[in-house]
């Protein structure tokens, strides 16, 4: 399986949760393949497969020397996959969470630390609809970055200044 080349997909399973999309890069696990796909990451877990859309990754890489892919999604969970052939995966994974990602603001909190607000495009659908997080900063309560007026008028303003609809 390569990138934008024909992909031969055996597992019946895996066949019916992919359809008709196209893999645009594969690589092979110990659990067996994972799949890139334009709007998801498709990847074998103990309880079978799992579809993880690109926005919902928060951060992630590839570690070459541990040929380890990992990732943390926007609800802080932690993953990781050790890939025996990678093939172009990791600079797909790399290019898809990047595309996915419309506007990261830092903003200052009106006492003391930051607080991070993104906008993410869903890539499976073509709605312009963005979706808007805001995450604490390193050493911040999610309750004081709730309360903060900073950044509930720094919100307002990048909402109206990137949403289309």
């Amino acid at each position: 399986m390569a990138l934008f080349g024909r992909t031969t997909i055996d597992d019946p399973a895996l066949k019916q949760l992919v359809g008709r999309r196209r893999v645009l890069a594969s690589a092979k696990s110990a659990r067996g393949d994972v799949l890139g796909l334009a709007d998801c990451l498709v990847f074998p877990r103990a309880d079978g497969w799992t579809k993880l859309p690109w926005h919902e990754i928060e951060r992630g890489g590839w570690d070459q020397p541990s040929r380890t892919l990992r990732w943390t999604t926007v609800d802080g969970d932690a993953s990781a996959l050790s890939l025996d052939e990678p093939g172009m995966l990791p600079d797909l994974f790399n290019e898809r969470v990047t595309a996915s990602i419309a506007c990261v603001r830092t903003v200052d909190l009106a006492t003391s630390g930051t607080a991070v607000i993104t906008a993410r495009r869903d890539l499976g659908r073509t709605s312009t609809e963005l979706i808007w997080r805001v995450s604490p900063g390193k050493g911040v309560q999610a309750s004081a970055v709730e309360a903060d007026p900073v950044v509930a008028l720094e919100l307002e303003r990048l909402r109206a200044e990137y949403d289309l609809g």
